[in-house]
């Protein structure tokens, strides 16, 4: 179990007390909250759906820095190199060790 870093009801806590009460802090700002339960996929198809989703997001961690420097350069605007790559590996049906190609 982890426990509370800094006093409670502060900006610095951070944690889970007991159980029954979580202290998280994200955008400059630290709430108290009911712990974030993980919910496993409850159908075949939505855990290959996760699945896939961690072989695109290792595909981009497997990239080096010029590659992800054309993926970002590529993107269409408001989007991220990342975002782009995550995209087009699924529009493109990719599955490891593929990668996919920029449009």
């Amino acid at each position: 179990m982890a426990r509370v870093i800094g006093p409670l009801f502060s900006v610095s806590a951070s944690g889970l007390f007991q159980g029954i009460v979580e202290f998280r802090t994200g955008g400059g700002r630290t709430i108290a909250a009911t712990p974030k339960a993980y919910v496993p996929p409850r159908t075949a198809a939505q855990a290959e759906q996760t699945n896939r989703f961690k072989d695109a997001i290792s595909g981009w961690r497997a990239l080096d820095e010029t590659a992800r420097a054309e993926w970002k350069t590529s993107a269409p605007s408001g989007m991220t190199g990342y975002r782009f790559y995550i995209a087009e590996y699924f529009n493109q049906n990719i599955y490891p060790p593929s990668q996919p190609t920029a449009p």
